[in-house]
């Protein structure tokens, strides 16, 4: 039976990804052409709102913590190397919320040399709110000297907090 719920839950996890990926991709179009503002965030090549990524992050971060901790453990892992970067991206900003995850040292560092800029300053803010000293020396620090400005801007805005 608790098997069985595992793997619900599993399929649940995926599902939910799955949704808001779509849905995502199926209302950024529509936002972006309403706003002028300076363009946001991509996701597959699209502009996603950060209030929709934000949802996307906690909804996984709930899932991710009604997991058995292996369990919780061998999604994250699944997740931080999936080739799709809004799977990336959602795992990144679901460690900025407070929920026990084994290994998510790990996973962060893993994160933070993505190759998507947005993935690498989302596993900044989430080095940021999981602080511990390894991460403030290892990723945050490293993370100031990114390319990109949004992820420096990330990663000093964690260390001044």
């Amino acid at each position: 039976m608790s098997s069985s719920r595992n793997t619900k839950s599993w399929a649940r996890l995926r599902a939910i990804l799955s949704r808001v990926t779509v849905a995502t991709l199926a209302t950024a179009g529509t936002a972006a052409a309403a706003s002028e503002r300076a363009p946001e965030p991509t996701i597959e090549g699209r502009t996603a709102s950060p209030a929709l990524q934000e949802v996307v992050a906690r909804e996984l971060a709930v899932r991710l913590a009604e997991l058995p901790p292996l369990r919780a453990m061998g999604a994250a892992a699944d997740l931080a190397l999936s080739p799709e970067a809004p799977e990336r991206l959602a795992l990144a900003g679901a460690l900025a919320w407070e929920f026990p995850l084994v290994g998510d040292q790990t996973v962060i560092d893993h994160l933070s040399r993505d190759p998507a800029a947005d993935v690498r300053a989302a596993a900044a803010r989430a080095a940021w709110m999981r602080r511990t000293p390894q991460l403030d020396t290892d990723v945050l620090r490293r993370l100031l000297g990114d390319e990109d400005p949004e992820v420096r801007n990330a990663a000093w805005l964690a260390i001044r907090a």
